[in-house]
């Protein structure tokens, strides 16, 4: 697809020049080959041209015209102008998604031996893949574009592949994003009882990684990534894109914003509001979260 065709879908955009792309996306640290983008500003412009990965880029033109005081269009890229290229990007995300087989997935539905599923399941039945072994209990829902691992346990009332929370303000409304993508769970993994895993917005996974497990009530928001070996306790909340190490523990109610990196081996306290990366090894307590001794020494002040 080229950016000319978003010109001809909506007379509003420009193409000021073109350049084929393959996929869409707002996050610039989950990028596929070839994607396009959106800018508001000249800051997330420069950014965005300096990715190999991002090939088009609907931006203003304002931000446009200011980027080329300084420096030329870099190579191969591709720009296309619009006065509100936010709304038009998901715009015509939805377009794709409902109109077209941009993002359609072929249909390989299969279930592996020795799998235990309850009678009240609901398993959608477009490109669903479940592993062996897996056990699935009574009003666990599974939408399309699901992957489940060998091994894993999913318990009552858990819900896979749903819509996440995304939307976006108009003048006079709020309009609903599509969400195109799908879910992928590892192996050994299990899922306790009315635990919440999004779909990814666009045609990426959300992801869960080998054996971590996720306690009552965790919720794993769109296009988010969970490490392998991570424990996540019940009521935990993983906000959309955010990324998640490997041998993680997220305590009971905790509450990890979007767009943040958890490193490796990370732990975050119960109740903890977490607004910023968290680095590999790191303990983090409070609201909002800070390293858990500075925590600590804040709580003796005030005692």
């Amino acid at each position: 697809m080229h950016l000319s065709e978003l010109s001809a879908w909506n007379s509003r955009i420009e193409t000021v020049h073109n350049a084929a792309f393959y996929a869409l996306t707002f996050d610039v640290r989950n990028l596929l080959p070839n994607t396009l983008t959106y800018c508001g500003g000249v800051r997330y412009l420069e950014r965005a041209l300096a990715e190999e990965r991002i090939t088009s880029v609907l931006t203003t033109r304002s931000a446009l015209e200011e980027y080329l005081k300084t420096a030329s269009l870099p190579a191969g890229k591709g720009i296309a102008v619009s006065d509100a290229p936010r709304a038009d990007f998901f715009a015509f995300h939805n377009y794709l998604a409902s109109e077209t087989d941009f993002y359609t997935r072929p249909n390989e539905s299969s279930i592996g031996e020795g799998c235990t599923i309850g009678k009240l399941a609901s398993i959608d039945a477009h490109n669903v893949v479940i592993g062996r072994n897996v056990v699935i209990e009574d009003f666990v829902r599974i939408g399309a574009n699901t992957t489940i691992g060998d091994g894993t346990i999913i318990r009552a009332g858990t819900v896979i592949g749903g819509d996440g929370f995304q939307f976006m303000r108009l003048p006079d409304s709020i309009g609903k994003v599509a969400h195109a993508g799908g879910v992928r769970i590892g192996e050994g993994v299990e899922l306790q009882a009315h635990c919440m895993i999004d779909k990814h917005i666009f045609g990426g996974d959300t992801l869960i990684g080998d054996d971590t497990k996720l306690a009552d009530g965790a919720h794993v928001a769109h296009c988010a990534k969970v490490g392998a070996r991570c424990l996540v306790a019940a009521g935990a909340i993983i906000l959309g894109s955010t990324i998640v190490g490997d041998d993680v523990w997220i305590g009971p109610g905790a509450i990890i914003s979007n767009e943040l990196d958890v490193g490796d081996k990370a732990f975050i306290t119960l109740g903890a509001v977490v607004t910023r990366n968290v680095a590999q090894g790191e303990k983090v307590s409070g609201n909002f979260a800070i390293p858990h001794a500075r925590f600590l020494e804040q709580l003796k002040a005030i005692r």
